[in-house]
């Protein structure tokens, strides 16, 4: 059972085989989702390139290695950048819950399914019953998780990543992003 020669050659690369051309965004994610959820505070000092959050301590980003002497520091995050990580949040979150509800409908119609045309011990309501106990629940965590969390989490992460685009092509105009340009110059990486 060889594969052809075309999947011979092809090497799975980032998350769900997708690799964002923006690394950081994806060690950022969870800190900002935390942000989103009001569990850590809205003002503070962070990096000017990524958002990332700084202690005061830091002479350079952990998340994308800017140093902050280039960087700068902003005071908050902007809302743009937070809708760019809710958008890859939601994204997945539909995909997940959206499979998992298509495995449970699977395992519904299943049920429906043996119990009228079921025969003999396979049309007892209790082997029905518990075929839609445990089938629904393996059925939601195949295709909730395991296959609408790749999918979404590749869709949702192709959208965050076209928008920090869109930002990163905003900040560097002269009238782009106000708070990312607050000493006159534009934000790069170093």
């Amino acid at each position: 059972m060889g594969g052809t020669a075309r999947n011979k050659d092809r090497e799975l690369r980032g998350i769900a085989g997708y690799e964002s051309p923006y690394p950081y965004l994806d060690r950022l994610q969870l800190k900002m989702e935390e942000r989103l959820a009001h569990r850590v505070p809205a003002a503070g000092r962070f990096c000017g390139f990524c958002y990332g959050r700084l202690r005061e301590s830091d002479s350079e980003c952990g998340f994308c290695a800017a140093s902050i002497a280039e960087a700068g520091t902003v005071a908050e995050i902007p809302q743009d950048v937070l809708r760019a990580y809710k958008v890859r949040q939601k994204t997945e979150s539909r995909w997940v819950y959206g499979g998992a509800f298509a495995g449970l409908v699977i395992a519904s119609l299943a049920f429906v399914t043996m119990v009228t045309w079921g025969p003999g011990p396979l049309g007892h309501p209790a082997a029905a019953f518990a075929m839609l106990i445990g089938g629904g629940y393996l059925l939601a965590q195949l295709f909730g998780p395991l296959i609408g969390g790749q999918a979404g989490y590749r869709r949702g992460a192709r959208a965050r990543d076209a928008i920090w685009a869109r930002h990163l092509a905003a900040r560097e105009t002269p009238a782009g992003n106000p708070v990312a340009q607050q000493d006159g110059h534009p934000r790069s990486p170093s």
